[in-house]
């Protein structure tokens, strides 16, 4: 293998497939227990890697047979691969749905998860004409694929999206083939500009071959001027009876006996979040078992608020905020609602205190929802 974090490509050698620009590497479907289909996160992370729950991690799906919820979506990518239709594509769904999860899964499903080995790395690129002279980027990279976060890129998505282009341009004489294919995956694509996604445009015109590019984005209408180009892949929200079944899935492969009600309760209490659900499925199971009639749902999430609130309350210093930020920043990564860590958070607040605390800060409560509402209606 050979490896350079200039081009942030890798390549090696690989028995061919198939040839011309419109074919996927073909890759028998073998037959797996379906697994829980969940937003993919970075389990390398220092944030994951505290965490004590495991179990939306663990049984997140790797390939599209494996998905539960928007099954008929993953059966009908797993359809064009196995056809070898290759295609330029729109992941669309709002937040939580399983966007990075399926596209992993249909690019394991394309290459073979032997050939999607991803490592994170940081990537330096370049800014001409700017006051900063560069801008180092974390990207997640195989042999066949390099990701990127738009949310990380804080203004300079134009250079970063034109240098991953252009280093994906193939030699002239190269023969497409699956073994050097690369694919650019853009999460949080709804920030392109419309100037940056005409040139993108341009560039998929200009340069069609096998290279392709995959947006994953919350709505295709924000990008308009690319929509054409791709086939777009809407995602929906998990329904209540599927959230249920993958709640149902992992308390068998745990050896679990989970009680419809409670499962119902969990579904119920998770707001259609996949994730959520897990979390709280494994933090009220781990706060007692085996379960009771009136089982209280935990969300998993309360030592990390009631912690933030002791850390309020002992040091109230610049130091402890940048502290505290970061343990916010931690639950909102992982899908946990601003509006329920601020509900929780008020609540830890006043406990224990005298009257006249808790009144202070229902008043700074208050002031900051009303503030809140004025934001939004502007």
């Amino acid at each position: 293998v050979v490896a350079s974090l200039a081009s942030n490509w890798r390549s090696d050698t690989a028995t061919t497939v198939g040839r011309g620009a419109n074919i996927w590497v073909r890759v028998s479907r073998k037959p797996k227990s379906p697994q829980v289909d969940s937003p993919q996160l970075s389990v390398e992370s220092t944030a994951a890697a505290e965490d004590q729950y495991v179990w939306a991690d663990r049984y997140r799906p790797s390939v599209l047979g494996e998905f539960i919820c928007n099954k008929t979506v993953a059966d009908e990518l797993h359809r064009m691969v196995t056809e070898r239709q290759c295609n330029h594509f729109i992941f669309e769904g709002a937040q939580a749905v399983g966007k990075r999860s399926m596209v992993l899964a249909l690019l394991r499903d394309a290459f073979g998860p032997d050939n999607l080995k991803i490592e994170e790395l940081t990537k330096r690129i370049e800014l001409k004409g700017e006051i900063a002279k560069h801008i180092d980027v974390k990207v997640k990279i195989s042999d066949h694929h390099v990701e990127v976060n738009l949310a990380d890129l804080h203004g300079y998505e134009k250079y970063v999206i034109t240098t991953l282009l252009n280093e994906s341009i193939p030699p002239p004489d190269l023969i497409c083939d699956h073994a050097n294919c690369k694919v650019i995956v853009v999460h949080d694509a709804d920030r392109l500009s419309s100037d940056l996604q005409h040139y993108v445009g341009w560039f998929l015109g200009r340069y069609a071959g096998c290279n392709k590019i995959i947006f994953s984005c919350s709505s295709s209408s924000n990008l308009d001027a690319v929509e054409h180009l791709c086939k777009v892949v809407r995602l929906k929200p998990p329904s209540f009876d599927e959230i249920i079944k993958v709640l149902e899935f992992i308390a068998t492969q745990e050896g679990i006996d989970l009680p419809r009600g409670l499962a119902s309760r969990i579904a119920a209490s998770a707001s259609n979040n996949l994730r959520q659900a897990i979390r709280s499925f494994e933090a009220t199971w781990k706060a007692n078992y085996p379960f009771t009639k009136d089982q209280p749902i935990l969300t998993g999430w309360e030592e990390e608020i009631y912690d933030v609130a002791k850390k309020i309350m002992e040091e109230p210093s610049p130091k402890q905020l940048y502290l505290i930020r970061r343990k916010i920043r931690k639950m909102i990564e992982h899908n946990v609602s601003p509006y329920f860590i601020f509900c929780h958070l008020v609540n830890e607040l006043k406990r224990d205190r005298d009257e006249d605390f808790q009144n202070s800060i229902d008043e700074l409560a208050l002031e900051l929802n009303q503030q809140c509402k004025e934001y939004k209606s502007q």
